[in-house]
């Protein structure tokens, strides 16, 4: 056993006895999903085609630390797979993991590192999240074979309860034809968190390890505007990221079946390249300080913002129209999303371009939406429910878009039952379509 692997134990709390892995074995038992019918010769006539992918011949390959040592603390145990696309059309497949036999307790501590055969990480979470197919290898060719590297561990801060535990663990994959395009959803390199995992010194390591996943992928892109984004996704809890400078290219996902459960303390929480969905934002005074390139889809703000997102750190970017001397923002988008009350809901007090609001539901609040008119933004403010907001739905340094303001009703479009209001009101130019009002 190496030093280097040992020197970081933490030996006060591993008193007596191990903790261990009986055994951590990569299956096909996941299967493929039955989706792969294939156009052949005549343009009218389909048949079934064959959908396999296996493990480089095998039916398991099972992972051993060096010299069967005990599974403690700060031990890695990796393992090279080989993933064979043995099917007659292109696949792409999750991977998956399973407890098969053993201790929770043990199970739910486990991390796994997943990496691509160029080294591009995939995943990195707990084991016990990466059951949701939410690591997808978006292509692999007919004939063609992936080069997986596994890493398992156990978090140095793994504490006795663990000690004389076991976990049989599957690792394994789930497959479909590629043009299956409504089955796999995520793609892109994942990571899993739980409240727990995004606290103290380790909310720190994870920043630290997001920064780096995402300068490497700059590096292979060569263009940071191009760099293929992460998805954190995060389990059911609260989560305090207050005062930290949160990555770019990063999207801050819910758990499946866990919207709205998890929730993200938001006090003037500065983001810019980022997305978020599913999330439920809490905290008092303004929420969010939005940069260039933001969306927030399915996401609830809670009643206690005066103002739940504001544009802040506006950027150098040129142009021959702006009056801002080439400083704005572009790109925003708020959609399915929440305002439970409170003051403002959005406040676009700098100059922004590409802003999209629609199909969200204010329930409350004295503003939807606050726009500067000296600014040269450009909004477009659709499919919104405006009925429960209790001044105006659009406020715009004294002139007001809302229900019995003469002049600014949307007016019908040319298809009926739609309404479109176009506003250029000093330098902000406004689209308004199919809103609805209160009475």
């Amino acid at each position: 056993m190496k030093w280097e692997q040992v020197k970081n134990w933490p030996w006060k709390r591993i008193v007596i006895g191990t903790a261990f892995i009986s055994s951590i074995a990569a299956s096909t038992s996941f299967g493929t999903y039955a989706y792969f019918t294939s156009q052949v010769d005549d343009a009218s006539t389909f048949a079934a085609g064959k959908l396999e992918i296996s493990l480089g011949g095998v039916s398991s390959a099972s992972f051993r630390a060096e010299g069967d040592q005990k599974f403690l603390p700060g031990v890695r145990v990796q393992k090279t797979m080989s993933v064979e696309n043995k099917s007659d059309v292109p696949v792409k497949y999750a991977l998956l993991a399973k407890k098969a036999d053993g201790d929770d307790i043990l199970y739910d501590q486990l991390v796994a590192e997943i990496r691509s055969s160029d080294d591009t990480l995939l995943y990195h979470g707990r084991v016990s999240s990466l059951t949701k197919a939410n690591v997808v290898i978006p292509e692999l060719d007919k004939g063609g074979a992936d080069d997986l590297s596994f890493t398992v561990y156990l978090p140095e801060s793994t504490g006795n309860e663990v000690q004389q535990k076991t976990a049989d663990v599957n690792f394994g994959f789930l497959a479909t034809q590629q043009e299956n395009g409504d089955y796999f959803a995520q793609s892109g390199p994942v990571m899993t968190f739980t409240p727990q995992d995004l606290s103290g010194s380790q909310l720190l390591d994870t920043m630290k390890l997001a920064k780096r996943v995402g300068e490497e992928e700059s590096a292979k892109q060569k263009d940071e505007s191009a760099a293929k984004g992460m998805t954190f996704v995060l389990a059911e809890g609260s989560y305090d990221l207050s005062g930290l400078e949160l990555p770019k290219h990063i999207t801050w996902k819910a758990a499946p079946g866990q919207e709205g459960k998890v929730i993200i303390r938001a006090d003037e929480l500065a983001v810019q390249e980022a997305s978020f969905d599913g999330i439920r934002f809490e905290g008092r005074g303004t929420g969010l300080l939005v940069g260039s390139n933001v969306s927030f889809r399915d996401c609830v703000f809670g009643s206690g913002f005066e103002e739940a997102i504001r544009t802040a750190g506006a950027e150098d970017k040129q142009s021959d129209e702006s009056a801002e001397g080439g400083k704005f923002l572009e790109g925003l988008t708020v959609k399915d999303s929440i305002f439970e009350g409170g003051g403002e809901g959005i406040v676009l007090n700098q100059t922004i371009k590409a802003v999209l609001i629609a199909g969200n539901t204010f329930n409350g609040g004295k503003h939807a939406v606050v726009i500067a008119n000296d600014k040269e933004s450009q909004v477009q403010i659709v499919d919104n429910d405006f009925t429960k907001v209790s001044q105006y739905a659009v406020e715009s340094d004294g002139v007001r878009v809302g229900d019995g303001i003469d002049g600014f009703k949307e007016i019908e479009g040319e298809v009926v039952g739609t309404k479109k209001l176009a506003l250029h009101l000093y330098k902000a130019d406004l689209y308004l379509e199919n809103n609805k009002y209160g009475r």
